[in-house]
Order: C-alpha cells, then structure tokens, then sequence
C-alpha cells in the first residue's frame, strides 16, 4: 500500500529509540473510527448528507489526525467528501476541549480562506501543515500552501506562512513543491 499514516509515521519519528510508544510522546493522534472524532465533527463526516460525508472505511487510510498543542488547543484534520485521481479535500476543525468547530484555511496571502485544502500533511518537527494541490498526478506542478499554528492571542487556528506556485509541467521534480517558485511569503 503506497498511502502511509503520516500521523503515526510522524509520531515514530519523534518518538525516536526507546520503549516510550510514538502516540504516547507524541501531539500527533492517529483517527480511525468515527468514535475517535467529537460530535462537531462526526457530524460533518459520518452522515450520507454531511458537508462532508465519507466512509468510515476511509479513516483505515490514516488520512485523518489530531494535532494537540501545548495549551491543549486541538486541530483535527480529516478527509472531506470524494477524492479525485490525485488531490484528496481536507477539512480542519479546531477548538478546545470538546468546543470544536470547522475552522479555514488561510490560502493566499491571509486575505482569502477556504473550508478545504488537499493533500494535508503534517509535519511535527517544524510545527507545520502542508497542503499540494497537483496539477496533475506526477506531482510536477501545481500549489504549495505552508500553515503553522496560531499563537494563543490569535482567534484563527491556522496562519499562512508561504505559497509556491509551479505552473509549467515539465516533468522535473526541481526538488519538490518546497522549492518550487515562491509566490508569497509571510514577513
């Protein structure tokens, strides 16, 4: 299976060597059931008539997580209606405690937001969200988004930190999305 859970793949990484298990050192929590989500959120997902319904099934593919911060702020990324070929919708929810709510994602220069991204991926050793919108499924162009979480005073969840946009597909990987051409930059 070439889909990997990059929840638990990143918790073993930062778990390291040792006998501490990876979800139990880790902010990053694998979702694999409709009951490891809260209401708020079970409720967008599981109903056929939900914003956005998916099967329970989906969830085996470790595709949905929970990032919890140090002040117990939760971000819960899970997938969000059908994917296509090769972009897969994310949704986020972000709250505390049990008051969790469908939050945005901040998408070109904090001036616009959009309830979805794809390809959500998170990376815990930088503390940061990433989102590849292919433009086709070789990967070699497209859109790069790059999101850390907010700080305490802040009422968003999410604050954009860069965009990369590569428009020619040329077939060459150039390094990645992360080196495509950078469009924006936070100061």
């Amino acid at each position: 299976m070439k889909r990997q859970l990059i929840a638990a793949v990143t918790a073993a990484a930062l778990a390291g060597p040792g006998n501490v298990s990876a979800e139990a050192s880790s902010p990053v929590l694998p979702i694999a059931h409709f009951a490891d989500l809260p209401d708020a959120v079970r409720a967008d997902v599981e109903p056929d008539d939900g914003d956005c319904h998916i099967e329970e099934q989906r969830l085996a593919y470790g595709d949905a997580f929970e990032v919890t911060g140090e002040t117990g702020k939760r971000l819960i990324i899970v997938p969000c209606g059908q994917s296509g070929a090769y972009n897969m919708p994310f949704a986020i929810y972000g709250g505390y405690g049990d008051r969790i709510s469908r939050t945005v994602f901040p998408l070109k220069f904090s001036e616009t937001t959009g309830d979805t991204a794809v390809n959500i991926r998170y990376d815990a050793a930088e503390g940061r969200f990433t989102s590849l919108l292919k433009g086709r499924g070789l990967g070699d162009c497209g859109s790069y988004y790059a999101w850390r979480a907010a700080g305490l005073d802040s009422t968003d969840f999410l604050v954009l930190e860069e965009v990369r946009i590569k428009e020619e597909c040329d077939a060459r990987a150039d390094g990645g999305p992360a080196t495509w051409p950078l469009v924006w930059k936070r100061q």
